[in-house]
């Protein structure tokens, strides 16, 4: 058996061919068939206990709400979005509710 040598510099051009490829190739599918709910996070940053459990057991359905939900003054967590089922949507947020905690509502 022969093995060829691939020097450090030929390896990294072509890792780098191959993941520009992928980056520009690639495009990330899309779920159209759910519906756009927000939620605090605090990844990445120090929060109190308080935020870490409102922002783990609550669900917004505006982007608004969820700025306004903070469990404290102080609370520093920010709004990311999520897509879920538009059956889970309609029975979280019946009635017009704005705001889905789901210790209770589930």
């Amino acid at each position: 058996m022969s093995e060829k040598q691939v020097s450090r510099r030929t390896f990294v051009s072509a890792m780098a061919v191959a993941g520009a490829a992928v980056a520009t190739g690639c495009p990330r599918p899309r779920r159209t068939n759910g519906v756009t709910v927000f939620k605090r996070s605090a990844r990445g940053i120090h929060v109190s206990n308080a935020a870490k459990k409102n922002n783990f057991n609550k669900l917004y359905k505006t982007k608004i709400a969820a700025m306004r939900g903070r469990a404290h003054q102080g609370d520093k967590s920010y709004v990311v979005q999520l897509i879920i089922s538009k059956q889970l949507f309609n029975k979280l947020f019946a009635n017009g509710n704005l705001v889905a905690d789901l210790r209770h509502d589930l």
